[in-house]
């Protein structure tokens, strides 16, 4: 009997665990916003945001939950960034690293952003891993700054759901490891009693 009761006390252990790292990861998540969604450029930050006002009125940052249109805002903090030629690509992520080369998916050509928020709207069609690549120029070129940014889009929900379906699998298991182990006592032990 106490077999069963450890494999449950287990089971419970491993669930509230989970269910404390995932209050933990939203706290952190909070507080890393800024952090995550942003990209050293030189000595300077710039910061993405993303926003998809046709499904939702959420502002995303390293995850874009669906494909469709988007909005991204790249906000350009310091100064020296405002008075620069600054254009951005859109490109797939290469596994290899070499996303340099790989074709536009979207394009803002070379501007001043004197603001300093630069928007760009782009219609994902396809769910993948996406860089953006960021550079900026002084206008007589003898400065250059480069930033790339990874982000992914449609792929959350896949995540989430890969990770709910893991821990019901843990769960499930456990479950009938206790239940087999607890009432497959109990019948072996009413067959000793017939027999005796």
């Amino acid at each position: 009997m106490m077999r069963p009761l450890l494999i449950l006390i287990a089971a419970i252990g491993l669930i509230a665990r989970a269910d404390a790292q995932a209050v933990r990861r939203d706290s952190a998540k909070a507080f890393q916003k800024v952090r995550e969604c942003s990209a050293q450029m030189g000595p300077n930050v710039i910061t993405f945001s993303f926003y998809q006002p046709t499904q939702s009125r959420d502002q995303f940052c390293e995850d874009v939950p669906e494909t469709g249109s988007t909005t991204i805002v790249v906000d350009t903090m310091q100064d020296e960034l405002r008075d620069m030629m600054v254009e951005i690509r859109i490109v797939e992520a290469d596994p290899k690293g070499e996303d340099g080369v790989a074709p536009n998916e979207a394009y803002l050509p070379p501007a001043q952003f004197r603001t300093g928020v630069i928007q760009l709207e782009h219609d994902f069609k396809k769910q993948g891993d996406y860089v953006a690549l960021v550079r900026a120029r002084s206008p007589d070129g003898r400065k250059e700054y480069n930033a790339r940014f990874f982000f992914s889009v449609g792929e959350e929900f896949l995540r989430a759901w890969t990770a709910v379906a893991v821990a019901t699998t843990v769960a499930l298991a456990l479950g009938a490891g206790w239940y087999a182990n607890a009432f497959g006592k109990r019948a072996s032990q009413k067959r000793r009693l017939r027999n005796t």
